[in-house]
């Protein structure tokens, strides 16, 4: 494709109203873009209006590198704050504007475009599978069907086009400062970078039931709350030995209380309290211990208490992600890059997650690289990609996939 094809692709993803559903439509997209250059696609459903899509090219019997990302965008937030519409495109000074065009219409787009050159280039002979997913955003739904299913079990590398850069060596730095990337000590010598780790998540809810009384008569309820706040405070004494563990990528585990909810009015003892907790999860002390963990601790505190009765809903369990930093595969994601930019790139860890932890629980041997053209401007309004970001990367993920089937 010329230069002019390539940004409309790319104009065309950010044009289709994804915002947590309706991914059919970028589905549809791209099949008629991978038929009309012969490449074999298969449109897996989710629900109505929604399509996981896996596109193949396969040259041999070899191994398989995957290349991923999402349909789907999040909410716009107010659209009368977008300078452009958030889903009418626009390419000011460098930068192309709409929802999507960072987190990840940009990335899907450019490994798509990668996909098809690859597929039209006669000297190419490898296999690449790629896979199109809905709802990330909102739970990797979709990746997690798509891994139960057996998609992910033939892969040996994947390659998750999500954003990776910042949008200038400046923000870069800050987010080294403030922890928000792990570097290990390296320093930067450019805004762009690849992420060999991502932190997991276990999101869960612990409810408290109690039992509703006059408030002018306390003891004759069960102050639901009050048991909340008392599992709060043995949380909290746990959280600080489940911090003390560090990955050298990662960093620490970081648990957080984010919603708590009890009562209804104000003269009556609260029968139910609930809390949501998210915890950001590393490989060395992984979800399952935690999830086990925190089961255990509730329900010694129901049987020590006749008058406690706390519940734990598991809503999430995303395993974290981690490639050797040293590894043969990592460092063929650092030559690659090298080789179009003409600079040396950080390999660092993120504290975000991906589509890559559902495929990684289903195939724990898989080599994972988030490598994308966003930043930091995601879910953000007036969200950009800087087009020349784009562009390249389109050719870092030819140069990649070049170099693993070499």
């Amino acid at each position: 494709m010329d230069k002019a094809q390539r940004l409309s692709v790319l104009d065309d993803l950010i044009k289709l109203e994804t915002v947590n559903d309706r991914e059919e439509i970028v589905a549809n997209y791209l099949k008629d873009l991978f038929e009309k250059h012969g490449i074999s696609v298969e449109l897996n459903k989710y629900a109505d209006n929604r399509y996981n899509l896996i596109a193949t090219i396969k040259n041999n019997d070899g191994p398989i590198l995957g290349f991923t990302g999402h349909e789907d965008v999040v909410a716009t937030v107010d659209d009368s704050k977008w300078n452009y519409g958030p889903f009418n495109p626009k390419h000011i000074d460098g930068k192309i504007f709409g929802r999507g065009s960072s987190d990840m219409k940009s990335g899907l787009a450019g490994l798509a475009i990668a996909l098809i050159e690859l597929n039209d280039d006669p000297n190419f002979n490898g296999n690449i599978k790629f896979i199109a997913t809905v709802g990330e955003e909102v739970g990797e739904i979709g990746s997690e069907k798509l891994a139960k299913e057996g998609y992910a079990d033939d892969l040996s590398a994947l390659v998750v086009g999500e954003p990776s850069n910042s949008s200038s060596r400046l923000v870069m730095e800050q987010l080294i400062d403030n922890g928000l990337v792990e570097t290990n000590g390296a320093k930067p010598e450019t805004r762009i970078a690849a992420f060999c780790a991502h932190k997991g998540s276990v999101t869960y809810k612990v409810v408290s039931h109690g039992k509703a009384a006059h408030s002018s008569m306390p003891e004759v309820g069960i102050n639901a709350l009050d048991n909340l706040i008392a599992y709060y405070n043995k949380q909290a004494e746990y959280f600080k030995n489940l911090v003390v563990t560090e990955d050298d990528v990662l960093g620490t585990t970081k648990p957080s209380v984010t919603v708590m909810n009890a009562g209804k009015q104000e003269n009556t003892i609260p029968d139910y309290a609930e809390m949501t907790v998210k915890i950001r999860t590393i490989p060395e002390y992984g979800n399952d211990k935690i999830i086990a963990e925190l089961k255990d601790m509730i329900d010694k505190m129901n049987q020590e208490n006749p008058r406690m009765n706390l519940e734990f809903q598991l809503k999430s369990s995303n395993w974290p992600v981690k490639t050797d930093i040293n590894s043969d595969f990592i460092q063929l994601v650092r030559d690659s890059y090298k080789d179009v930019l003409g600079v040396n790139i950080l390999t660092v860890g993120a504290p975000g997650g991906t589509d890559a932890s559902k495929f990684v629980q289903a195939n724990h041997d898989l080599d994972v690289v988030v490598a994308g053209p966003g930043n930091e401007s995601a879910h953000q309004i007036n969200e950009f990609v800087f087009e020349d970001d784009y562009l390249q990367y389109i050719e870092i993920y030819k140069t990649l996939a070049k170099k693993y089937f070499a």
